[in-house]
């Protein structure tokens, strides 16, 4: 046990003695265990003993094993090697030997504060994550759609008219632009009176671009795409450009705004979770693309009892006859997100939803 310590072999025998402060010491007898004055640091050398180590701080040197523990965030934890700075120290009352191998030295953790900078001062919402929940249908001024150009008939002899086939249209074609989306008349939008039209939705069908002129009026036309049959009458309007970047910023309306859902994409009657719904609010009423708004449930109505007792008998006949209730206040359902304006409308996607959405549940600011 006193030779010179000179091969790797013996370096691990050096380490098992510098693990006298890696390791826990049990409680007992540990008045006697270290040094009355051990060395605050001992660099191991060339030609070190294991007794010559362990006597710089422990009283009795074959005691070692009592506090040896292998550190293992060191590359081979069993082994220490001349240059390695070995230390003591107390954790939990116990001894421990902390080992510094080059430029690796003791860090003392406590707890601390960690402060992380707000990279955005809103929540942000990848396009990428809910943009095939969008639909691609329009809402216009009839009279846009009646000065639209349309397609007049197949140039092949198919019935079906899809991607790759080439159509004549006619109309009023806009002057810098070969580029055309293709559209078919839908639903048309009242006011509550059913008298004022407030747009009329357009399905959207695929893409097309003007492939020759054909004479006056008259062009040639390749669909480049579609996701349904096209059929002659349907319409051709510039494609419309889109105004969502690649990042939603949901915002609040700038102004106090109070409307309720008019439409369902389809037949549905309810409406969840990334489905789109129209809104009768829109350009109008300062609406822009990423505003959120929330979905209210109505309160029920009901007959007020306690205030009905106190009127005549002829005030509770009246009221009978004039069905007056008590409005009592609503709940928030869900939340919508805005991204598609027009003048008087507008669509939206439900980003939450507690229950499901209904036609005419009020929509407002959140």
């Amino acid at each position: 046990m006193m030779k010179n310590v000179g091969s790797k072999r013996l370096l691990t025998l050096i380490s098992l003695c510098a693990s006298i402060l890696l390791g826990a010491a049990p409680v007992y007898g540990q008045d006697k265990l270290l040094h009355d004055e051990y060395a605050d640091s001992y660099t191991v050398a060339e030609g070190d003993t294991l007794w010559n180590i362990a006597g710089q701080f422990l009283q009795d040197p074959q005691r070692w094993e009592e506090v040896w523990q292998a550190d293992p965030y060191l590359d081979n934890p069993g082994l220490i090697y001349p240059g390695d700075i070995l230390r003591i120290g107390l954790v939990g009352g116990n001894p421990r030997i902390l080992v510094q191998r080059g430029d690796r030295s003791e860090v003392r953790l406590g707890p601390e504060i960690r402060v992380l900078p707000l990279v955005s001062a809103v929540p942000k919402i990848p396009l990428e994550d809910i943009e095939n929940s969008f639909t691609q249908n329009r809402i216009v001024d009839p009279a846009m759609i009646d000065a639209a150009p349309y397609i007049v008939k197949n140039l092949g002899n198919n019935l079906l008219i899809g991607t790759g086939d080439e159509v004549y249209a006619r109309g009023l074609w806009p002057d810098g632009t070969g580029s055309f989306e293709v559209y078919r008349e839908g639903r048309m939008f009242f006011d509550d009176s059913g008298k004022e039209q407030l747009g009329q939705e357009l399905e959207y069908l695929g893409f097309a671009t003007i492939v020759e002129d054909a004479g006056p009026g008259l062009r040639r036309i390749l669909i480049n795409s579609s996701s349904k049959e096209i059929q002659a009458g349907d319409r051709l309007l510039v494609r419309a450009e889109s105004s969502i970047g690649s990042t939603i910023f949901p915002s609040e309306p700038e102004t106090p705004v109070s409307g309720m859902i008019i439409a369902f994409l389809g037949a549905s009657s309810l409406a969840s979770q990334l489905d789109t719904v129209v809104i009768d609010l829109g350009l109008e009423d300062q609406l822009e693309v990423g505003n959120i708004l929330s979905i209210q449930q109505p309160g029920p109505r009901i007959v007020d009892e306690v205030e009905r007792r106190q009127f005549s008998f002829r005030q509770r006949i009246a009221t009978i006859f004039n069905q007056e209730q008590l409005q009592l206040p609503g709940k928030v359902i869900g939340t919508v997100l805005v991204y598609k304006t027009f003048e008087l409308l507008s669509y939206a996607l439900i980003l939450s939803s507690l229950e499901p959405a209904q036609l005419y549940n009020p929509v407002v600011n959140p």
